[in-house]
């Protein structure tokens, strides 16, 4: 993998065109066949997150998640990457220990696709972890089928008020559980926003207007989420979309009470340009 370093229910919504995402086709789930039960988190409906991605390197080993927002773009957190390790993204994953099959209409088929380039933001910090966002250029083009799509990004500020009041927010993930190992399924659960001095006072640092703070006292992401989404159902055009509004950053040692979320819309001009030179 080549690393590049590329700087620069439902509330009502802003009165905008029909064109508010990244990719149309975005954030819409197939009908769930089962009703299936992060830390303190529970399993995923089997359809509820097509765009979730699994990272792992070329030697199995899991790295991060991260979500598809294109044919072949990959939205992740820079401190992902690492120097040397190069990435493989495998989407359509929801149990690591299943064989692919089928559950009723409901077909599991996985696709893997070398990263073939990686474009890490240019002022990414891992002393403050601000700016820790990086997109991923697949190797191939990925066909979007019932257990793969990409997730919705919104392009335009004009969302700004309508996005930072939605709370909860919904992450997913097959992070550490609290059982103290990666989770085989994918997880999810609910976090409340939280203000940034409660991420403060659990995780030391002092957040930025690119971040926010979300948790619960209960339930938290956890390490191995890195990477993944955290976001929100809402109803666009008389259909429901799930629009990503941040990447899992950091948290504590203990995975409790609070985590740090880059945000998704302070960095979409840098997505959009991105995606202009390297889709």
């Amino acid at each position: 993998m080549y690393t590049a370093v590329f700087g620069i229910t439902c509330l009502l919504l802003p009165l905008l065109g029909s064109g508010q995402f990244i990719d149309m086709s975005c954030g819409i789930r197939a009908p769930d066949p089962s009703l299936m039960r992060v830390q303190n988190g529970t399993v995923a409906r089997m359809t509820s997150s097509p765009w979730m991605v699994f990272l792992h390197s070329t030697a199995g080993r899991f790295v991060c998640g991260g979500t598809l927002i294109t044919h072949r773009l990959v939205l992740t957190a820079a401190h992902c990457l690492f120097p040397g390790t190069e990435l493989i993204a495998r989407l359509g994953e929801y149990d690591r220990e299943d064989f692919e099959q089928c559950h009723g209409s409901y077909c599991l088929f996985r696709t893997e696709a070398n990263v073939e380039r990686a474009f890490k933001h240019r002022y990414y910090d891992p002393g403050t972890m601000v700016n820790d966002i990086a997109i991923l250029r697949l190797a191939k083009r990925v066909e979007y089928t019932d257990s793969i799509r990409p997730i919705c990004i919104v392009w335009t500020t004009r969302w700004r008020n309508y996005i930072n009041s939605l709370t909860p927010l919904t992450g997913t993930g097959w992070g550490v559980t609290e059982s103290a190992n990666d989770s085989a399924k994918l997880n999810t659960v609910d976090l409340n926003r939280q203000p940034p001095e409660i991420c403060r006072l659990y995780t030391t640092r002092t957040i930025t207007n690119t971040q926010f703070c979300a948790g619960n006292w209960a339930s938290n992401l956890c390490n191995g989420d890195s990477g993944g989404p955290v976001g929100a159902l809402i109803q666009f055009q008389k259909t429901q979309r799930f629009i990503q509004v941040g990447i899992a950053s950091y948290t504590n040692k203990a995975c409790s009470k609070a985590s740090v979320f880059t945000d998704v819309l302070s960095f979409v001009d840098w997505i959009l340009k991105v995606q202009t030179y390297h889709s």
